[in-house]
């Protein structure tokens, strides 16, 4: 569907919203992607939506030229990727990026970006590097003819809480990143195939609802560890040590809600200490962290519905609802875990039903 006004074109891939079930857990809402497309030749036209994902970010097409942008959005939660093709360049000023952290990326067959950031200049080049801004800093960017800019942005909210539940710190302010970000090895190239591999998942139709919400989790710690910034000493220091009780608390959270679509973040706050200290608290108590504490559980749990079946039930079927994707690979931890196969376990249980 195409509507042409004033020089613009808006385009709705489907229809303008897309709204996809995400995950609930324990009955909060569900956590809806969302997806819009918009192209057109005015930048007020642009303007509105590309204020929402970049609070505080103006639009100018580059000297002596027209401006005609195609951008694409699909929001899920706190996490929006973006995707603005700019066939006529243009330039993005912001005296201070809002309530969203913002990670640029060039995208394949474009043209370096120049980025300026407190007066620092770098750039944005396919696959070799990328630029990070913070909320409440000043940043640029110009963008060449042809440019294809992909963009993650994160509330500030999300990844600062993130930040706090595996540090057991608040953080002072937004988080100082260091703006310059190299793709091609270590953690960059690490962060980088993160986002690639969420951005994927999020266009699938179907996925298991654990598997969404644990792919956010990896997002947002890897930002919060990759990426240079103060707040990393933090992460360095060991972990203080916590009271047996804080096992037990984690424990008992794990074993009333196995069945649930949790995180580590649902375990932390049940049990009430910073996520490095459980998990250290965890390995000196069970040899194990918590999160495989819970896939023991949730494995335990599939090997009650194996043994007491019901007509319907299937290997793959039992697979899906402990949140493996793939029931191979559910195959391969069953059996580590009880040494024999989920369907001669399965085919046990319908024996005993038959008896």
């Amino acid at each position: 569907m195409m509507h042409a006004r004033s020089g613009t074109d808006l385009v709705h891939s489907q229809p303008l919203l897309d709204k996809v079930a995400l995950s609930a857990s324990r009955g909060a809402a569900p956590l809806l992607v969302v997806k819009s497309h918009l192209s057109t030749t005015d930048p007020d036209e642009l303007l509105p939506a590309f204020s929402r994902l970049y609070p505080g970010a103006m639009l100018r097409p580059l000297a002596g030229n027209a401006f005609r942008c195609h951008f694409a959005v699909t929001s899920a939660g706190p996490v929006s990727f973006v995707a603005g093709d700019w066939d006529l360049g243009g330039r993005v000023e912001a005296a201070a990026l809002g309530d969203r952290y913002a990670l640029v990326f060039a995208g394949e067959g474009s043209g370096d970006g120049e980025v300026e950031i407190r007066s620092r200049r770098l750039s944005i080049a396919p696959g070799t590097r990328a630029a990070l801004f913070v909320p409440g800093r000043p940043g640029n960017i110009r963008l060449p003819v042809g440019s294809k800019g992909r963009t993650v942005t994160i509330e500030r909210s999300a990844l600062e809480a993130h930040f706090a539940m595996l540090t057991g710190h608040a953080s002072r302010g937004a988080i100082p990143f260091d703006p310059d970000l190299d793709l091609t090895t270590g953690g960059g190239a690490t962060l980088h195939g993160i986002v690639r591999l969420l951005r994927e998942e999020i266009e699938r139709p179907a996925v298991s609802p654990f598997v969404r919400p644990r792919l956010f989790d990896v997002l947002l710690t890897a930002l919060v560890t990759i990426p240079r910034h103060e707040g990393l000493r933090l992460l360095e220091l060991p972990p203080p040590r916590v009271a047996p009780a804080v096992v037990r608390r984690a424990e008992e959270y794990i074993a009333a809600h196995a069945g649930e679509a949790i995180r580590l973040s649902d375990i932390v706050a049940a049990a009430g200490a910073p996520a490095r200290s459980l998990q250290a608290a965890f390995r000196a108590a069970r040899g194990m962290t918590p999160m495989e504490f819970l896939k023991i559980r949730r494995l335990e749990q599939a090997r009650h519905m194996l043994l007491a079946p019901r007509p319907e039930t299937t290997v793959s079927s039992v697979a899906a609802v402990i949140g493996f994707r793939n029931a191979g690979r559910f195959s391969v931890e069953y059996r580590k875990c009880f040494q024999e196969s989920p369907s001669e376990t399965l085919a046990c249980g319908r024996a005993s039903a038959a008896r």
